[in-house]
């Protein structure tokens, strides 16, 4: 669960993400560099599923699309960029780093609002000196999870490592953007986050995607700002 009405974001944008990099990767379609996800209507638990279909097939850049079905209504749908890598000799690789998420302290767990078991028990949380929320998994979101859909459940967290103290505001995202160079390595997934909160009811979370190595990508989202009571 997440922390409002139905299942956690990460956790659906997973399931599906997952389905569509298994068609990318028989379909030869390359490595999948973003996907966007919007979630229309929250998701329940129970028999959930999934849709796939080619948008697009070409020789660089093809798309993949699906949607995940939750008593028989669309919930979710989500798109994923997949685009053919070729070796380009002129580019310098990327400075590495030595940013060892693996010798944080864990923090304690956060418990759910609601008060029952939520996505956030499936991760060991860190945080550095920097403000990097890091997050390790302790259960997958299905079994065998593909390598772009695992990044999924830490990037869905984003606006909320970030939000401002105010207790009465809940805070549902109503999409998922991410876009990645490459896999993360090791098993921790690190987020620097940053919000936007207007008065008008629309907030905007946004962050920068680490491994141990340094940044792998960047993630972004709509917040649909909502005040309890």
């Amino acid at each position: 669960m997440g922390p409002f009405a139905g299942l956690q974001g990460g956790a659906v944008a997973g399931l599906l993400v997952h389905q569509l990099e298994i068609e990318g990767a028989k379909l030869g379609l390359g490595f999948p560099a973003s996907v966007s996800v919007e979630f229309l209507r929250p998701t329940g638990p129970g028999v959930l599923q999934t849709t796939c279909e080619v948008t697009r097939k070409g020789r660089r850049v093809s798309v993949l699309s699906g949607t995940v079905i939750d008593d028989g209504k669309v919930s979710a749908r989500a798109s994923v960029v997949f685009i053919t890598k070729t070796e380009i000799g002129s580019i310098e690789p990327i400075p590495r780093m030595a940013l060892a998420p693996d010798t944080l302290p864990v923090l304690p767990n956060r418990k759910a609002p609601h008060g029952g078991p939520w996505m956030m028990d499936n991760f060991e949380t860190r945080r550095s000196e920097d403000g990097i929320a890091w997050f390790r998994y302790t259960d997958d979101i299905v079994e065998g999870v593909t390598p772009l859909a695992r990044i999924l459940g830490p990037a869905d967290w984003t606006h909320g490592i970030g939000r401002p103290s105010q207790p009465r505001l809940a805070d549902p995202n109503v999409n998922l953007q991410i876009a990645i160079t490459h896999f993360p390595e090791g098993p921790d997934i690190g987020i620097r986050s940053n919000t936007t909160w207007m008065s008008s009811g629309i907030g905007l979370g946004s962050g920068t995607l680490l491994d141990r190595n340094g940044p792998f990508g960047q993630v972004m989202m709509s917040v649909a700002l909502t005040p309890f009571g």
